[in-house]
């Protein structure tokens, strides 16, 4: 099954004291085209996208149509922006049959929903209604190793809590139906029944059950719910008028249809509950509000400087196989001066990321077809290959 974070770590495989209040950010957000035929400005339509006028846009879309032929791709949507302008912009394929798939599309995010919401922990933190230094013990003494685990933990992977989407009881109850609404503390259970696999704080794995924890605890902390948090102190700051994190399914249109066989028939899979999930991967949004939550991360608008330099800080670095270069930070993978992240999940693949000394900010996401490999994270070979033209100095394409 193809859950959030299994392809977490395909780049380096393949390669190798509270501050003062930030002031309120703003953004610069131009509109995705609804169709391949309404370009942003800047741009023109050229081989069914929006390009800019430079051989680099041209080199994007070698490699995006390239790479949409050969992966046997049902739809492909890219974006990529530098110091915001676009330089292409786009969709191939289609969403459904006889309904082409155009930029604009909302969808689940998976992965890159989680710097979303850990950015709402440590404005929380910032504001001094938590500590990263409290332990879980605080507000949920019951969990195993409560006393032992903090905040910090659990923001950094360090907890030693499994996965739980890779536990099989959840696995089964989830293909029963994967129309269930969840309750979060069940995959909270499934996710901590046997304890950390090693001693907290001492090595790194990642898990989204301590994504869900954290959300336990902030909920406990605020009185509010994670999407009341998400909308409120990030949506609506940063103008994402096109995101949602109603945890229920119901995207606003037009829809991006993903597909899957995982159940054992090829059936459509974008409209199963994303409470299996919640603030670990069940943020929706179209591309454009991704790109503008990626310029925000890379700048800090959305917490103070000192803030900002603790998400960022590469304190897993000796941890697992990070190092002072490539390390997961709060929330997302910092490789080489990449924010990025690659969630894998049923009928969708996806990278994005931001280099912010480079001004560069990425968006792929994309749906297998029956004739192609659904296990090929061709979101991420995109990605990757992008890299190697627009920061050769900073290429995660550079070896394999």
């Amino acid at each position: 099954m193809r859950m959030l974070g299994v392809f977490v770590l395909a780049v380096l495989v393949l390669a190798g004291c509270t501050a003062e209040p930030a002031p309120s950010p703003t953004t610069t957000s131009s509109p995705a085209p609804a169709t391949a035929g309404e370009c942003p400005a800047g741009t023109s339509l050229r081989d069914e996208l929006c390009l800019s006028d430079d051989t680099i846009a041209d080199e994007l879309s070698g490699i995006l149509h390239s790479q949409f032929t050969d992966a046997q791709l049902n739809a492909v949507i890219a974006g990529v922006w530098h110091d915001g302008e676009p330089v292409l912009v786009g969709a191939l394929g289609e969403s459904m049959t006889g309904v082409p798939a155009t930029a604009d599309m909302h969808h689940l995010l998976g992965n890159l929903s989680t710097p979303m919401f850990t950015t709402v922990v440590m404005q929380q933190v910032e504001a001094g209604a938590l500590s990263l230094d409290d332990p879980l013990s605080t507000w949920f003494p019951d969990l195993p190793a409560a006393d032992q685990v903090t905040i910090d933990m659990l923001l950094h992977h360090t907890s030693g809590y499994p996965h739980y989407t890779e536990i099989q009881s959840f696995l089964d109850r989830l293909w029963e139906d994967p129309f269930q609404q969840w309750d979060i503390q069940d995959l909270v259970d499934i996710g901590v029944a046997g304890g950390p696999v090693f001693t907290p704080g001492t090595d790194w794995l990642f898990s989204d059950t301590n994504t869900l924890i954290l959300q336990q605890v902030i909920e406990e902390v605020t009185g509010r719910s994670a999407g009341e948090l998400l909308q409120e102190d990030i949506f609506d700051p940063l103008g994402m008028d096109d995101s949602t994190a109603a945890f229920d399914a119901n995207w606003p249109s037009p829809v991006l249809h993903g597909y899957s066989d995982e159940r054992g028939v090829w059936e459509d899979v974008t409209h199963w509950s994303p409470t299996w999930t919640y603030t670990a991967g069940g943020v929706g949004a179209d591309q454009e509000d991704v790109r503008v939550f990626l310029d925000a991360l890379g700048e800090g608008s959305l917490l103070s400087p000192e803030f900002h330099d603790l998400q960022f800080a590469p304190s897993t670095a000796g941890l697992g196989p990070w190092t002072d270069e490539q390390y997961w930070a709060m929330g997302f993978l910092n490789l080489d001066g990449w924010v990025f992240l690659n969630p894998g999940l049923s009928g969708y693949y996806g990278a994005g990321g931001t280099i912010p000394a480079e001004g560069w900010t990425m968006v792929v996401y994309t749906t297998a077809s029956q004739a192609g490999d659904q296990s090929a994270p061709t979101a991420t070979d995109i990605f990757r290959q992008f890299t190697a033209v627009v920061t050769p100095e900073h290429s995660l394409a550079k070896a394999g």
